[in-house]
């Protein structure tokens, strides 16, 4: 993927506010665990086992979840669930939608992080209510909660290449409501040393070079504040208004053999919204309204810019709004449901552009409506069942306009069994066709305005165990899962200079299983995840003579395994950690095979005597500082530099300090 669909990726930077509904008591009635309808996974960054920088290392221990980085914390890194593309991933953050037509991929470096920020992957399944769902999963992001105890948290750390970060979150009582703010910032130089393969291979000897033009400094602010709604003493809701703001300078250093020293790109992105919650007979009635603004500059030198097929400079924005209106609550003693209408507008708006055509503005209208219902048949078995019904439209000053009406819904059960719990879900997902994909940027992407709407019937199956027997404790996870799409979306490349179009190829196929083991014995402790996947392009044939192999799809790899073991000594926690990933397919053919890949990590952490809430910890990543991996070669083996992909390599070892305090709990008057 050429660095053009890069940059724009990128500009969709995680804007978002707090949710009322999720924060205060009389909406902590509908924050359920929906395990009826569809399996997830939730990661909070005040409880990892391993020190979290960003929030692609918050969520990539999680079983069916695969990031791919382009470099160090902090560069490009996108999302794959089940081995779905990142496009076909939706972000939600606090009930706010984060991509959309202007911006179908999530770079999650741009993500921020404070203290009590939570990660909610939905394999697959999403609720309905949480807006127009995807192809491939739901990541859900939610920053500190209102009704968090009182108090501050302060997160600050230190490291290699220059990396600096600092995470602060305090929740205070403030006129009989609740005030939340939240700052962090990061800067780091990221100028790591790599195996420089070409150089290497001319002088007969390892060279290695410094990456270059690789840095970035970032601030993020965050302000919630709610206030409850009363009559006489009887509580009756909350407003919750939140206001987010972000800063952003990133350096984009190209490929290891295509570097682009001079190219940078600025953001900044504004978002509000506001959501008003109030008892409903027995439920509660939600509504919210949004709205955002994100702009992006990019700036690089003419001749880079002309060897590339980009500008010399060029800026845009995407402005969205949008909102909500539904209830949640009990139907009857064992029957609940949620049920939303929401609506949204979008628009692509290019500015300035230098040493190229402008990209085309477009602009999408969309509105839609879901309901989640589960049922409680008994005490042990539980039935779940999602619906969606969405129509949008797309239209842009100099092509045609089209749209879509398009339901999609899933069916659950689940059946408790002694520690067991055994679940299964089945249904039809999809996701519509992005500006970039419809209608192109005039560079290095070509759209087709007649594309369809990539679809999928999709179903999983498995178990769950929960065991406490004296001093074990044990939680574990094992999902078996399959996916079978239509109209898939690829980028075929088209003419002789490099350029790419967005076609739908046809179907394919995907299978795999996942597993998530968490154990503790004593003062050990075990955290595990694991992804097998098989997919085949059932579109194409593979290399073999005299048959019609389906090659697998590029970029999803066959296993991928996390595990930590943690042991405690008194005050001192040690951890050793392992990432393994194996069997990702280079190309289009699956003749090309990325070797495969295991780094290992280390840290220690300490809880500081006579000091209460006090920690110090140390994290070392790729601990045998492995930068080098072997490719099978026509003509022998071939020496390339490490990495997620081709041309992108990762950081050797690195070392991390952390310190973080945590304010006990305060009582404040009101």
């Amino acid at each position: 993927m050429r660095r053009r669909l890069l940059f724009r990726a990128s500009v969709a930077a995680a804007l978002s506010t707090s949710s009322a509904a999720a924060q205060t008591t009389p909406e902590d009635v509908h924050v359920r665990d929906e395990r009826a309808l569809g399996f997830q996974s939730t990661a909070r960054e005040d409880d990892t086992a391993r020190e979290v920088t960003d929030t692609a290392s918050l969520i990539e221990s999680m079983p069916g979840v695969h990031v791919r980085r382009l470099g160090s914390d902090d560069g490009f890194a996108t999302l794959s669930i089940r081995g779905s593309t990142s496009s076909e991933v939706a972000i939600v953050f606090a009930g706010v939608p984060l991509t959309g037509g202007a911006d179908p991929t999530l770079d999650l470096g741009t993500l921020p992080l404070w203290p009590g920020s939570r990660a909610r992957v939905y394999r697959s399944f999403a609720p309905a209510t949480l807006g127009p769902g995807s192809l491939g999963g739901t990541l859900s992001l939610d920053p500190p909660r209102v009704g968090a105890p009182l108090g501050t948290d302060i997160w600050a750390a230190y490291g290699s290449y220059g990396e600096a970060r600092v995470r602060i979150g305090d929740v205070s009582s403030v006129g009989g409501g609740r005030l939340v703010t939240a700052l962090s910032a990061s800067r780091a130089d990221d100028d790591f040393s790599y195996f420089a393969s070409n150089a290497s291979l001319a002088a007969g000897r390892d060279v290695y070079a410094t990456r270059v033009n690789d840095g970035h400094a970032a601030v993020n602010g965050l302000v919630a504040w709610s206030m409850p709604i009363r009559r006489g003493d009887a509580p009756l809701g909350a407003l919750t208004v939140t206001t987010l703001a972000q800063d952003r300078h990133q350096e984009l250093p190209g490929g290891a053999t295509q570097p682009t020293r001079f190219s940078e790109l600025e953001s900044n992105r504004e978002l509000a919204a506001i959501e008003l919650a109030l008892r409903g007979g027995p439920g509660v009635w939600i509504s919210r309204v949004w709205g955002k603004r994100e702009e992006t500059r990019l700036t690089d030198s003419p001749l880079e810019a002309l060897y590339t097929l980009s500008p010399s400079y060029s800026s845009d924005a995407i402005v969205a709004t949008g909102g909500a209106f539904g209830w949640h609550g009990p139907a009857s003693d064992r029957v609940s449901i949620d049920a939303r209408i929401d609506g949204s507008a979008e628009r692509f708006l290019p500015g300035v552009t230098v040493g190229a055509a402008q990209a085309p503005g477009a602009a999408r209208s969309s509105v839609g409506g879901g309901v989640d219902a589960e049922w409680r048949v008994t005490e042990a078995w539980t039935l779940g069942a999602s619906g969606r019904l969405d129509v949008w439209r797309d239209t842009t000053a100099d092509g045609p306009s089209d749209g879509e009406t398009r339901p999609t819904g899933h069916l659950g059960t689940e059946v408790a069994i002694g520690p067991v719990t055994l679940a299964a879900h089945g249904g039809a997902v999809g996701r519509p066709p992005s500006f970039v994909e419809r209608y192109g940027d005039r560079g290095a992407f070509l759209g087709d305005p007649t594309l369809r709407p990539e679809s999928a019937w999709t179903t999983d199956a498995g178990a769950r165990l929960h065991e406490s027997a004296g001093p074990l404790r044990l939680d574990a996870e094992l999902v078996g899962f399959g996916s079978w799409a239509d109209d898939l979306i690829v980028y075929i490349p088209t003419g002789a200079y490099g350029r790419s179009k967005a076609t739908n190829i046809g179907t394919s196929r995907i299978v795999g299983a996942e597993a998530d083991v968490r154990a503790r014995l004593y003062a050990a402790e075990l955290r595990a995840s694991y992804t097998a996947l098989s997919s085949e392009n059932l579109s194409a044939c593979g290399v073999a003579v005299g048959s019609c192999p389906r090659p697998p799809l590029p970029g999803r790899p066959a296993n991928d395994f996390v595990a930590d073991v943690l042991y405690a000594i008194g005050p001192v926690r040690l951890r050793y950690g392992v990432d393994a990933v194996t069997g990702i397919s280079a190309s289009l053919g699956g003749d090309v095979i990325v070797p495969p890949r295991v780094l290992q990590s280390t840290g220690v952490r300490v809880d500081v005597p006579g000091v209460s809430g006090l920690r110090v910890a140390l994290d070392v990543r790729n601990l045998f500082d492995v930068r080098v991996v072997s490719y099978d070669g026509v003509l022998g083996p071939v020496r390339l530099p490490v990495g997620d992909l081709f041309e992108y390599p990762l950081p050797g070892r690195t070392a991390l300090v952390t310190v973080r305090y945590t304010q006990p709990e305060r009582r404040r008057p009101e």
